[in-house]
């Protein structure tokens, strides 16, 4: 099986906001790791999953009021 990784620039502040994407992620099988670097000043969001999906995670993201970008 074939596995993504995805990286992200987000607007994650605190701990607050990484339970509330633990909650959300909870939606989505096909993420099996997930990792917020709190001390990076881009707030670097890293998944690991089986499909390749940011535009689902980005929209994910923004209905709990994170904001993320896509990095290459």
């Amino acid at each position: 099986m074939k596995k993504y990784i995805l990286i992200f620039r987000t607007s994650i502040r605190n701990k607050q906001d990484i339970k509330r994407i633990e909650t959300l992620f909870v939606q989505f099988p096909q993420i099996d790791k997930w990792h917020v670097d709190l001390e990076n000043w881009e707030k670097v969001l890293r998944i690991e999953c089986r499909e390749m999906i940011p535009a689902t995670i980005l929209n994910a993201l923004q209905t709990i009021h994170i904001y993320a970008k896509e990095l290459e």
